[in-house]
């Protein structure tokens, strides 16, 4: 009985012990599937507005996780899908493509470029085509390095050749940028890696790329799939690459028969960024991504972007300007400009001007027409910018047709110009008043900016510095609140004190004010007889402490007596 009661309690135990682990691996499992089940995480910038979805009769573009997003028409600059395209973003190596642009205006693709140390001076783990100081290449095949391969070490490599340093090159770049008409760029460096004073925004990114996509050899390198680069005086194997950019790879499951190149960004600080360009159905688009939430995300976000422009929107010619008579209507002669529209623009100073080529707009596949509208001179003396809704969508060019020789105006018409021209001029100035004080604002502004990154800048470069000054300046703010503190109160304190023995003698002045003589001569008589009564108390006081003293001498006296009589019988 007691063999089966053992072997019973030794089969319940494995039975307990199989329950735990079933159990344990249980829990495990479910816990996995939980994580496995997570929700995919979406920035807080998803839910930002799109800006041009508030256009009205605009066709309404997707949110997307991107941080800033532009869809711009590289023909007419209409930006046909915006979201935060001022904001600051950092770029990381879709910088590149100013760098491409600085160095093909700047240098022959010819030219051999002779490699320095320089080529060492980017973060371990980027990516690099292990150049080598002292090995010559060509820009052209530094260039394909930096675009496709997107080559850190190339970057400078190119910077150093053109520029003279990375400094200097950066330089040319933010020249570069506010020739373009860029408002929130600046450069530090010709690659991208991170750097707090290295910052663009999606509006200037779609600037740059359609500057450098009109330059033929940038086109030649960003559409180009793969490149090598042969042996060097220095490296000994060919070096093969592929373009970065998988939307115009067919062997990619992103790729689109649309896709003419573009070039990818990656750095921790920046997330994704990517700009890609696109031609379909007559319209050649660039679209740009900052801060994307992952590789995925920037290819499918583009591609949604890029479909929703090339179907939503369409390209024309606008032959319609500013309805206005012209002299030749006036006088009933023929008009010598066949196939041009004439047009009295007084803010020109003008009797009459000519469209001399019809004007470029790019507009919703379905747009009213009729809600264009145009404003000469927005663009420089000479042109026509066009404009839906207020966003503007296109332009065109003016020149100007002088009056037929000995042909003048009627005088009633020449007079409502005079007064036309009088108003325009007091327009003209107020627009320059306007223009000097919105440039003073927009220095101030930006000194303000550049101050406020440099403050940033040095304080995340010596964080450690800055929080012990700052723990500093609290505690020597403390002690100065401390001290103030307790002085307001001990002043306080004395004069509450004041205040009291005031009161004490004003009440005590009234109290014998009351009294008779016969009182005060007895409270002065009472008063003596406590002063020699605390005197007696006193003189007791220090008498029993002579006495004491007195008392303690001699019993110092004494003991050093027993003490030496004790040392002479010892010896």
């Amino acid at each position: 009985m007691k063999h089966i009661i053992k072997h019973f309690r030794t089969a319940a135990g494995f039975l307990l012990l199989f329950l735990l682990i079933f159990t344990s691996v249980t829990v495990f499992a479910e816990e996995y599937d939980d994580y496995s089940e997570e929700e995919e995480y979406i920035p807080e910038t998803y839910y930002d507005p799109i800006q041009t979805n508030s256009l009205p009769g605009w066709p309404q573009g997707q949110p997307v996780q991107a941080a800033a997003a532009v869809v711009m028409d590289l023909d007419t600059d209409t930006f046909l899908y915006a979201k935060n395209i001022t904001d600051t973003h950092y770029p990381a190596s879709i910088t590149k493509i100013m760098t491409t642009l600085v160095a093909l205006e700047h240098a022959g693709l010819d030219d051999v470029i002779a490699c320095g140390e320089e080529v060492y001076d980017i973060e371990e783990d980027s990516s690099n085509l292990g150049i080598q100081p002292g090995e010559h290449l060509t820009m052209r095949q530094a260039l394909y390095g930096l675009m496709l391969e997107s080559a850190n070490d190339l970057g400078n490599a190119i910077a150093v050749y053109v520029a003279g340093s990375i400094d200097g090159f950066a330089q040319m770049m933010n020249e570069k940028a506010q020739q373009l008409g860029c408002v929130n760029t600046h450069f530090t460096n010709p690659h991208g890696l991170h750097s707090e004073a290295h910052y663009t925004c999606a509006y200037d990114m779609a600037k740059i790329a359609q500057a450098a996509y009109e330059n033929e050899a940038f086109r030649e390198i960003v559409t180009t799939r793969e490149y090598s680069i042969p042996p060097t005086d220095i490296v000994e194997e060919e070096r093969v690459f592929a373009n970065h950019q998988k939307l115009m790879q067919p062997s990619s499951d992103y790729f689109q028969p649309w896709c003419t190149g573009g070039k990818t960004g990656f750095t921790s600080d920046a997330w994704n960024t990517l700009v890609t360009f696109g031609e379909q159905n007559g319209l050649r688009l660039v679209c740009v991504l900052l801060r994307e939430n992952g590789a995925d995300k920037s290819y499918t976000e583009t591609t949604a972007l890029m479909n929703y422009g090339f179907s939503q929107f369409v390209r024309m010619n606008v032959t319609d300007g500013i309805p206005t008579k012209t002299f030749y209507d006036i006088l009933d002669l023929e008009n010598p400009n066949t196939g041009t529209t004439l047009y009295r623009i007084p803010e020109l100073d003008q009797e009459a001007v000519t469209i001399s080529e019809p004007g470029l707009v790019t507009i919703p596949v379905n747009a009213d027409q009729s809600r264009l509208t145009s404003a000469v001179g927005a663009g420089g003396r000479g042109a026509l910018t066009y404009y839906y809704e207020g966003w503007e969508v296109g332009h065109g060019n003016i020149k100007f047709t002088p009056l037929p020789t000995g042909i003048t105006l009627p005088y009633h018409e020449k007079r409502d110009m005079e007064e036309l021209m009088k108003q325009s001029n007091t327009v003209r100035r107020i627009r320059e008043v306007h223009q000097t004080a919105s440039s003073a604002w927009t220095t101030l502004v930006e000194t303000c900016t550049e101050y406020y990154k440099k403050a940033k800048e040095f304080v995340a470069s010596n964080s450690l510095t800055v929080l012990l000054a700052g723990a500093f300046l609290l505690l020597v703010l403390l002690i100065v609140i401390i001290i103030l503190i307790l002085r307001v109160t001990a002043e306080a304190r004395i004069a509450r004190k004041i205040k009291q023995e005031e009161r004490a003698l004003l009440r005590n002045a009234e109290r014998i004010d009351r009294m008779s003589a016969a009182q005060i001569e007895e409270e002065l008589r009472a008063g003596m007889e406590a002063e020699r009564a605390r005197a007696e108390q006193e003189r007791k006081r220090i008498a029993m402490e002579q006495e004491e003293e007195r008392k303690l001498r001699e019993t110092e006296a004494l003991l050093e007596e027993i003490r030496n009589e004790h040392f002479d019988v010892k010896d």
